[in-house]
């Protein structure tokens, strides 16, 4: 119980140090964004700041490593099994894709090895590094590949491709899960086939104090007990394809050490970014359902001749009003670049009883921020990122429970090539194929207790 409980709280530590490396990345961006737009070179000023925050960033990324360490180490340890494996992620309760009695909505660990332990490599650990690998995909006849083509090929011509050897795997995911803000605090269920229905209850209408259709009755002793049913509803999840397609010069490829960093690079750094976005933007078509666009998503009107690109602190307390009360203790906000001037801005204002006029020019944050710079919006943490929409359109900022999202991954990755496309540039194009899905819990918002007033986990600001 000491080692779990350690465990527990080097991984929220280890989750606040990737939480200060976002914002201290967010905030050097939009300096540098900011001189950009005015097409100037950064001022004295600027550049002060940006040396503090880089500073900051290579002490939180040491720190980040250090914790990192330290959680290996923890999970390493042998220990005896004090709960039942999660319904949902093993194998065994899994029955032609259809998961088999399930409690509700569980999660797994979020991280790559932690999802899918203990995996073969088919290859035999023969490639060195993605670089190694990525070289001998782009030969198309290297022996290594060839020991296990059965296996791990799929499709024909421009489909074809070859399983990512899974070591690989799992240090991009991770890397991404780094960079990443959505996916390290959403519900992520490991999958193993392309189609598979979830279980769970549905929680959906509170009204009478029923919750999943079940209410709790009193009554004297002796009395017949009234039978209930919860209400149960499964949820449809496709392993969709997000593809990662780019090239590079036969010269570039055959550096195998350079490569294989720059690959890496650019390839996490690409897929923390969609994922973000599609968890956060999706339209459900081909791709996941962002919470932007989700059925049980509340949209947050703006306030009587409120102008655009504004955005007011009722606009937040009316947002905070409609969360889901169940939610608030796990709630973020995700906001854009845009925005972060206009929240460091926001404030209450001290006014007489009248309200007429204000009273000694004092004033309470709404939004704050630690020493590390990482902010807070009525003391939630608040996440700046591109993946929301841009000041002034709807989902510019959102207000959610991450953990009623729900995420599926399969564990294969695979990396195709074609070089004949670019054959008279002497280039080699790449594509990488992950499958997945995700989509809010819930289709539809919460009915309180009086069946009228409506909150969900998933709360956004109209546009204005």
């Amino acid at each position: 119980m000491q080692l779990d409980e350690e465990l527990a709280q080097r991984r929220s530590d280890l989750e606040a140090a990737r939480t200060r490396l976002a914002n201290i990345h967010s905030r050097s961006a939009a300096i540098l964004a900011k001189a950009t737009a005015e097409g100037r070179d950064v001022t004295k000023d600027e550049q002060r700041q940006l040396d503090s925050l880089f500073g900051n960033f290579d002490k939180a990324e040491l720190e980040c490593k250090e914790i990192e360490a330290d959680v290996d180490a923890i999970e390493r340890t042998p220990r005896g099994r004090v709960s039942t494996p999660n319904p949902i992620a093993s194998g065994p309760n899994y029955s032609g894709g259809r998961a088999v009695q399930s409690s509700g909505f569980s999660a797994s660990p979020r991280n790559h090895a932690g999802m899918f332990k203990g995996t073969s490599d088919s290859y035999g650990n023969a490639f060195s590094s993605l670089g190694d690998f990525a070289k001998a995909v782009a030969a198309g006849n290297d022996s290594r590949l060839m020991r296990a083509y059965n296996s791990t090929t799929v499709g024909e011509g421009a489909s074809a491709g070859y399983l990512v050897p899974n070591a690989f795997v799992q240090q991009m995911m991770d890397a991404s899960l780094q960079q990443e803000v959505f996916r390290p605090r959403a519900n992520v269920v490991p999958v193993s086939s392309g189609n598979v229905v979830i279980s769970g209850f549905k929680s959906t209408d509170g009204t009478g104090n029923k919750r999943a259709g079940l209410v709790m009755n009193w009554g004297p002793e002796a009395t017949d007990l009234l039978e209930q049913k919860p209400i149960a509803q499964e949820m449809q999840m496709r392993a969709t394809k997000a593809n990662i397609f780019c090239r590079v010069s036969s010269e570039l490829a055959a550096d195998a050490p350079n490569f294989d960093a720059m690959l890496s690079q650019a390839m996490t750094a690409a897929v923390a970014a969609g994922l973000d976005y599609a968890f956060i933007n999706g339209t459900g078509a081909g791709q996941p359902l962002g919470v932007i666009n989700g059925p049980s998503t509340i949209t947050v009107a703006k306030e009587s001749a409120q102008a655009a690109n504004t955005l007011l602190l009722q606009n937040l307390a009316n947002m905070v009003g409609r969360l889901l009360p169940a939610s608030f203790a796990r709630s973020v906000w995700f906001a854009h670049p845009t925005l972060v001037p206009l929240l460091y801005q926001m404030s209450y204002t001290t006014k007489n009883v009248a309200g007429s006029e204000n009273v000694g020019g004092g004033h309470v944050q709404a939004v704050g921020h630690d020493a590390a710079g990482n902010l807070t919006i009525f003391g939630r943490p608040a996440l700046v990122t591109d993946a929301c929409s841009v000041l002034s359109a709807k989902g510019d900022i959102v207000l959610c429970d991450p953990m009623r999202y729900l995420i599926t991954m399969r564990q294969d990755v695979r990396l195709a090539r074609d070089t004949s496309v670019y054959f008279g540039s002497d280039e080699i194009g790449f594509r990488l194929t992950l499958r997945l899905d995700g989509t809010p819990e819930d289709g539809e918002p919460t009915k309180l207790r009086d069946g009228t007033n409506t909150v969900s986990p998933f709360v956004t600001l109209a546009a204005r």
